[in-house]
């Protein structure tokens, strides 16, 4: 077993108990026990317990659940609900009270699914560049980085989003180096069309379909090849857009009277106030769990943890630029920061989990940028964990 194998071991233990440990410890209503909670985590359990009751796909503000103050998420696409209900319907059946922690189980599965293809995404792209080491680099983020673990293991639809983007883009690697055949475009487009379905944000992965294309393919067999991708994709999320069309009037709902601003006491979106956007969106990047802001040692640690992994992440992504063979990591990045931008125009929703489908892309830049700052994967596993680690101690 040689040394590459034995970290792949070990990142793999560290990253299974890291998720399991938050899964067990974090309180379902945030508050101050060994771990804070994440204040959305009841309103996705709540959708989950609706499915698992039998209710169905529920309609904000025509199901009868909407009564409630949790049913906020009720407007999100179904996927991952409907996934981890017969989880928590099985837990529930066992004990009760155990339906979350089966149902959190299911993140953490889709947090460990979207670590391992991450690192097979590395491992394909960069196979004649140093891909081991690179793929290490970037499995380390996908399995360690604080956004990673806390949001896949509690309940939350962001843990499948993260693991159907890695799918996304490992099936367009695949695509372009290894098979264009008809079973493989049609997985392409499927994998977009679930990450759709998982979360309306995954339709940023559809113009990462250009990219399946292999460059030495004739103009004519290129565009068929995406024509065809973007063909399923696009037809399996047509349901969903009907939809919402149908019971909101809109493709992409709003739940009515959600007004972030109003919790912060501020008026307009984030663009409108980007120094207070900013420091929240990088602070979210080291801390996720804001019931912990406020003390000098997590201020600390949080600027020290965004300023080196903000460094070498920016220059993996100039290392991939500068080598004209990141497209699609750096293309994925950026409109998800374009979406991000956008949406803060009316919005104040700065949380740094709101890229989660470009986690994977962002990965694979942190890890070309460690591999070209030499830090070893003892450095990176030490860098990517600390804020995590000192979470009970603030």
């Amino acid at each position: 077993m040689g040394p590459t194998r034995k970290q792949f071991l070990a990142l793999i233990g560290l990253g299974l108990a890291l998720r399991l440990s938050f899964a067990w410890m974090t309180p379902l209503f945030p508050d101050r026990s060994i771990l804070p909670g994440y204040n959305d985590e009841p309103l996705h359990l709540f959708y989950v317990q609706h499915l698992a009751a039998g209710g169905g796909i529920p309609v904000w503000g025509v199901s009868a659940d909407t009564s409630e103050h949790l049913a906020g998420e009720f407007t999100q696409p179904p996927l991952y609900y409907a996934t981890a209900s017969s989880p928590y319907k099985l837990g529930e059946a066992l004990h009760n009270g155990w339906g979350m922690y089966l149902a959190r189980l299911v993140s953490v599965i889709c947090g460990l699914v979207a670590a391992l293809f991450t690192y097979r995404i590395a491992t394909l792209w960069f196979r004649n560049d140093g891909g081991n080491v690179i793929a290490l680099g970037a499995f380390a983020a996908m399995l360690l980085a604080p956004n990673a673990v806390v949001f896949s293991s509690i309940v939350t639809n962001d843990a499948l989003l993260m693991a159907l983007s890695a799918l996304s883009l490992y099936s367009i690697i695949r695509c372009r180096s290894e098979s264009t055949s008809v079973t493989r475009q049609f997985l392409t487009g499927l994998f977009i069309a679930a990450a759709v379905w998982t979360k309306l944000s995954g339709l940023l992965l559809i113009p990462l379909i250009w990219f399946a294309a292999p460059p030495e393919a004739s103009p004519n067999f290129k565009w068929a090849l995406r024509l065809r991708i973007g063909l399923v994709a696009v037809m399996g999320v047509m349901p969903l857009f009907a939809w919402n069309l149908a019971h909101y009037g809109h493709i992409i709902p709003r739940t009515p009277g959600y007004d972030p601003e109003s919790v912060l006491g501020i008026t307009g979106g984030a663009v409108h106030h980007p120094v207070m956007a900013l420091k929240i969106w990088l602070r979210t990047a080291a801390q996720p769990l804001d019931a912990v802001w406020g003390s000098l040692p997590e201020k600390l640690v949080s600027l020290v943890w965004v300023v080196i992994w903000g460094g070498v992440t920016t220059f993996g992504a100039f290392t991939l630029l500068k080598g004209k063979t990141g497209g699609l990591f750096l293309t994925s990045a950026a409109l998800l920061l374009l979406a991000f931008i956008y949406r803060n125009i009316g919005l104040f929703q700065v949380e740094f989990r709101t890229l989660a489908p470009a986690f994977p892309a962002l990965a694979v830049m942190a890890g070309v940028g460690a591999a070209g700052a030499n830090l070893s994967v003892i450095t990176q596993v030490i860098l990517w964990v600390t804020p995590l680690v000192i979470l009970p101690f603030l």
